[in-house]
């Protein structure tokens, strides 16, 4: 189901995208009407065409996409987005809600669902979209499967024509039939075929394609209309009519829910018709207008619109009122050459393909405006489960209002602070928890919208895989509010482990308290009483600053580590060659280089990791990791030395020699091969090869884990070249 929701939605992005070009292309048709050929007229449908089936198309600074995005985006933050309809989903860091471990150790996991982490394998198959999105693909599916049957059943038919048609052996219809084809430039064996199938002529036959026409029909007609007729035909045939309109019927299945796209497929119909009676007229000549305006007129008495033709290849409505009075317009406005593409009609046309066949572009160092809203919208994919070092985020990405303890038992401090889907089917509705330590001891407090009652919960707990445990539930009245206090204890060969969970309700938001032997249940009821909504003073105490890792989720989080590192950091989301940013955290300046002493070690650092696309039989490199702080000393002692220091997994200190270079005007340190840990790397560690710069104040750093020296500076002057974001705007 997720595979299919995803394919659902590139259809809808694609069949949007190309509903906008197809009216963008009726107002210019309608604008240049006379002044182009109907040729060029019907080769412009392919461009829609293009947009409906392509899955992959190129990306440009000038494309009607990027322009309606940059006019959609016009409000004051200047940032590098990177928008995706179908974002990656990249999971940072291991669990919202840790398991609360005792002080020897052993973990107990609560067995509450939603406050469990989820693994990799139940998150692939668990679906991220929502059911009235999963209902429309499954609809869209089966309309699809019917329309696309259709379609084959038709060609099959057409394939064992035999079986239900005649061959004509009329010697007069074979000999207009082989002048017409020589007049054409038609080598290859055209059958002409007779029977009951329909009462006007066609062509039929992708791959050996044969022309239809009713015996009644070929009788009636004269020698000249009889060959105006089968001139037609042929021209589909040298046209490849059969061919494009195959493709408008698969762009018709796949797309047919989409009502702007049957009404589009229709008017490439009717245009392919004035393009064939073009073409026609090229070839017979000028002389030829009014005889074969007349033939259509004509034979049009003849063919009565109550009996459509029966399958989809069939060039509808040709014979349609209006749409024979265009055809009769441009039959007597004909002139030789008209069907000609000229110079200036072909540059037009590839102008207008460059600008409606591209999509968006995804800047990274270009600065672009956009809401202020969008500084919240998840960079690398909204993912089920996110965590944040301060309670401040934590708010903005919510939704709903909720409390804070006030209080915290001796020695507690806040840890993290996480938000997940409360519901794995809803990812609209949240769950967020504050977690919070003291050595070997931890407690989680988590709010949401979504209320998991007691019974619940409690049979959650009751599992029976754990051999020897006992349930106990309690019922207290913290402030004149019901709390629901479920404790299960394992008793385990050595000691008993006491999980305790709380359960209350307050303004409509839900709230829990998970703990492992930890405390008193006096000491928990103060934390529920201390319960308030957050102020500064709270969010100033619940910011963890002090994390190895913490992840960027946002340009809201690039702001506020931008301000915690004093700089404006260049923050690539793109590289040339395909390359873009899967995830973004900032950790400390071990992660970057060896800290000379406690104050070094607490400079932050911040990380983008960039790759490819993954393909089979890659080659090349597939992965950069970019990265910047504010320590121009690096640089300095780099030239001093020849050499970088690096920290090893021991916490001791190795040197790599560096080479200084020249990239694009820009003095760059290059270091020799080296693994992640030095001697204490494993023998498979691949060689790390990484480039330093410096800025200003700022030192860069660009690490790869591949060979290919050229490609490697190539993305290095890339990154030199990127500007700074600016987020105060």
């Amino acid at each position: 189901m997720e595979l299919l929701c995803q394919v659902f939605l590139w259809m809808s992005y694609a069949s949007l995208g190309a509903s906008l070009v197809a009216i963008l292309l009726v107002a210019i048709k309608k604008g240049v009407r006379q002044a182009i050929s109907w040729r060029m007229h019907h080769l412009l449908w392919f461009i829609v065409l293009a947009r409906l089936l392509v899955p992959v198309l190129p990306e440009s600074s000038f494309s009607l996409f990027t322009w309606i995005s940059l006019a959609s985006n016009s409000l004051s933050v200047v940032q590098p987005l990177s928008p995706s309809l179908e974002p990656e989903v990249t999971h940072t860091e291991p669990l919202v809600i840790p398991a609360v471990q005792d002080m020897s150790g052993s973990v107990e996991n609560g067995g509450v669902m939603q406050m469990e982490a989820v693994s990799d394998d139940e998150r692939r198959v668990t679906s991220t979209h929502a059911a009235y999105i999963q209902i429309l693909a499954l609809v869209w599916l089966i309309g699809m499967v019917v329309m696309l049957v259709r379609l084959f059943v038709y060609l099959y038919n057409m394939h064992t024509k035999e079986r239900f048609l005649m061959r004509v052996t009329d010697e007069r219809v074979l000999t207009i039939m082989k002048a017409c084809k020589e007049k054409f430039g038609v080598k290859r064996q055209m059958p002409v075929y007779t029977g009951t199938l329909a009462k006007g002529p066609f062509i039929s036959g992708l791959f050996a394609p044969w022309i239809y026409c009713p015996r009644d029909v070929y009788q009636s007609l004269s020698d000249d209309e009889l060959y105006h007729v089968f001139a037609h035909e042929l021209a589909h045939h040298k046209r490849k009519d059969l061919l494009w309109s195959f493709l408008g019927s698969l762009a018709l299945a796949i797309h047919w829910m989409n009502p702007l796209v049957w009404l589009s497929i229709r008017k490439m119909k009717a245009d392919m018709e004035l393009a064939c009676d073009e073409y026609v007229l090229d070839v017979l000549g000028e002389k030829e207008a009014i005889p074969y305006g007349m033939t259509l007129l004509a034979f049009a008495r003849q063919i009565s619109e109550k009996r459509p033709m029966p399958y989809p290849l069939y060039f509808h409505h040709s014979h349609h009122s209006e749409q024979m009075k265009r055809r009769i317009q441009m039959i007597s406005t004909f002139k030789k050459g008209s069907y000609q593409l000229s110079a200036v009609a072909v540059a037009c046309g590839l102008v207008i393909s460059a600008v409606t066949l591209t999509n968006a572009a995804e800047p990274t160092s270009l600065q672009v405006a956009v809401k202020q809203d969008d500084k919240m919208r998840p960079l690398f994919g909204e993912a089920s489960f996110q965590f944040t070092n301060r309670l401040e985020k934590a708010e903005k990405m919510v939704d709903f209002a909720f409390k804070v303890p006030t209080y915290l038992p001796a020695g507690f401090t806040f840890e993290s602070s996480g938000i997940m889907n409360a519901k794995q089917s809803d990812s609209s509705e949240k769950l967020v928890s504050l977690n919070f330590r003291k050595d070997g001891d931890a407690f989680s407090i988590s709010a949401s919208k979504v209320e998991e009652t007691a019974d619940a919960v409690y049979a959650s707990l009751d599992n029976k895989k754990i051999p020897k445990y006992t349930m106990a539930k309690e019922q207290l009245s913290v402030k004149g509010k019901p709390v629901t206090l479920i404790s299960r204890t394992s008793h385990l060969e050595d000691r008993d482990v006491k999980l305790d969970i709380y359960l209350w309700s307050d303004g409509g938001v839900y709230y829990q308290i998970q703990t492992i032997n930890s405390k008193t249940k006096e000491e928990f009821v103060k934390v529920i009483e201390s319960l308030a909504a957050p102020n500064e003073k709270l969010r100033k105490q619940y910011a963890n600053n002090d994390m190895q890792n913490i992840s960027i989720l946002d340009l809201d989080d690039v702001g506020y580590f931008s301000t915690m590192m004093g700089i404006e950091p260049v923050f690539p989301l793109e590289l040339p060659g395909g390359f873009k940013a899967k995830d973004a955290f900032v950790s400390k300046k071990l992660n970057f280089s060896f800290p000379a002493n406690k104050e070094e070690e607490e400079k932050r650092t911040m990380h983008v990791t960039l790759e490819k696309p993954k393909e089979a039989n890659a080659k090349g490199i597939q992965l950069v990791r970019f990265a910047q702080i504010k320590d121009k000393s690096i640089v300095e002692n780099m030239k001093k030395t020849k050499t970088v220091p690096f920290y090893r997994i021991d916490g001791q200190k190795f040197d790599v020699k560096v080479t200084p270079l020249n990239i694009g005007g820009q003095e760059v340190f290059r270091t020799e091969p080296y693994k992640i840990d030095g001697t204490m790397s494993g023998p498979d560690e691949k060689n790390n090869y990484s480039y330093f710069w410096l800025k200003g104040e700022v030192c860069y750093k660009a690490t790869f884990v591949d060979e290919g020296t050229e490609e490697q500076q190539q993305l290095v002057t890339a990154l030199i070249k990127a500007k700074a974001i600016d987020l105060k705007k």
